[in-house]
């Protein structure tokens, strides 16, 4: 293993780039499949298109795409509702949740990241971070400050959902995401925008510069974690903080920058994960083979529609005096008036229209759509909403944990912890910085209420069994 801890070398970063990137050559062709059918504008795995193209016209169903966004909206709406509040913080001693001091500073806490959540492109960034993990199975978001170049401390929040094509990812020994490797195109003058006028860029994006400063080079953006690294407790420089960040000029195999950070900045959620694997599956790779086939039936079904109302026309031989005008006004002379007559070709494309009903069916339930749907009539009973939230509790429950995980604790965390070096919080209770607290992530989101639904109706069945009882011995 490459020893990262001081002065890391850009071709070592090259190579191990490379490394992961091959290691996921048979996802990219997967991805690129059903990104065509379901998410096109996320195509981009396997050929690389031009800016502004358009996509492919083979496409002629749009039910898994709908299915997509209704289960990322159903997702973003049940465990991050802009609208309302979806977690909540305490302290993790029960005497620091007794103290006045110590509850009041956390709730103040707390309402100041809302604020600064509300403030920045979560809403919008998480949305697409969900429709790439229920496409795709994995999805990749970065928690960095506005503006990366000036102090940290000095700027807000910013979420950036990052194309799947430009990650490769490693996981540690427990399982987690741990490192990070970013390949992207950014061209001459972005980069002396984002790294400055002192960093050393290389001589082919000096040159660039001079005359050609939309040309675009390719940078790699690595985030690893450095070993013995000791305990932070204070502030620290970036090249002494427990995780890396070195990016990398390709072309002139140039060292740009070496940083850091104090936590791991990116999230990289997985719907679902095969024991062995580092990259996720989800509900459309599941529903792949639907996918296809009901796109095949369609593109027949619309064949037969055009047979239908176009049919072909039958004329007996040396019948047509000329060209046969089909178009509307069109004049044709014929020798035998009888002798013309559509083509009836007996095609039964109804056939289509019920096998197309049932795949996308299976395609809805594939994407649970059928699950989120909670609220289906006006005179639903108390008993069949509960019905419902435990269904949906069933069949989310792992997903749920998995997203929480992976994606909202780490990046709760991550955000309270830039907040409070960046003193966007009150000062801090002596008893809190005192006792260095752990704190613990509570969800309130209408999902998580509805996992613990499952208690509250234990209650009432136990009530319901004692008022049996009573009636009988009271």
């Amino acid at each position: 293993m490459v020893d990262y801890t001081s002065n890391p070398d850009p071709k070592q970063i090259i190579k191990r780039c490379d490394e992961l990137k091959n290691k996921r050559e048979t996802w990219d062709a997967l991805w690129e499949e059903v990104a065509h059918y379901v998410l096109p504008t996320r195509q981009g795995f396997v050929t690389k298109e031009r800016r502004g193209n358009q996509h492919k016209d083979d496409v002629f169903d749009s039910t898994a795409t709908t299915a997509l966004e209704n289960l990322a909206s159903g997702l973003h709406g049940a465990l991050t509702a802009p609208s309302g509040r979806w977690f909540h913080i305490r302290f993790r001693e029960e005497q620091l949740n007794n103290d006045d001091a110590a509850v009041e500073w956390l709730e103040d806490s707390v309402n100041r990241i809302y604020k600064s959540l509300d403030e920045s492109n979560f809403t919008q960034e998480v949305n697409e971070l969900y429709l790439d993990m229920c496409c795709f199975g994995t999805a990749a978001m970065l928690i960095e400050r506005t503006n990366k170049r000036v102090n940290e401390v000095d700027n807000d929040l910013n979420f950036r959902t990052v194309h799947l094509s430009e990650v490769a990812i490693s996981e540690d020994v427990d399982g987690f995401v741990d490192t990070v490797y970013r390949k992207l195109k950014i061209s001459a003058r972005q980069a002396y925008q984002l790294f400055g006028p002192k960093a050393d860029l290389g001589d082919s994006i000096k040159n660039a510069l001079e005359k050609t400063p939309d040309k675009e080079f390719t940078f790699i953006h690595a985030v690893y974690p450095r070993p013995k690294v000791p305990e932070i407790v204070d502030l620290v420089p970036p090249k002494q903080r427990p995780w890396a960040s070195c990016w990398v000029q390709v072309k002139d195999q140039k060292l740009v920058e070496e940083g850091g950070y104090y936590e791991f900045p990116w999230v990289v959620p997985r719907w679902s994960k095969l024991s062995g694997d580092v990259y996720g599956f989800s509900p459309a790779l599941n529903a792949r083979a639907d996918i296809r086939t009901l796109n095949a039936a369609k593109r027949y079904e619309m064949r037969a529609w055009e047979k239908a109302i176009d049919p072909p026309t039958l004329a007996s031989y040396n019948g047509v005096i000329g060209d046969l005008r089909l178009d509307p006004g069109g004049l044709t002379y014929v020798r035998d008036v009888n002798g013309i007559r559509p083509f009836v070709s007996g095609a039964q494309w109804q056939v289509s229209q019920i096998k197309a009903a049932e795949l996308s069916n299976n395609i809805m339930q594939a994407f649970h759509n059928d699950k989120l749907r909670l609220h289906e009539g006006p005179n639903m009973t108390a008993t069949e909403v509960r019905a419902r939230m435990e269904l949906m509790q069933q069949i989310l429950g792992p997903v749920v944990g998995r997203i929480q995980s992976e994606l909202l604790n780490p990046m709760i965390s991550r955000v309270f912890m830039m907040m409070f070096r960046s003193q966007k919080f009150l000062p801090a209770p002596d008893i809190v910085m005192q006792a260095g607290s752990n704190l613990d992530v509570e969800y309130v989101s209408p999902l998580a209420r509805a996992q613990r639904l499952e208690e509250v109706f234990a209650i009432e069945r136990w009530f319901g069994q004692l008022a049996g009882m009573a009636q009988a011995d009271p």
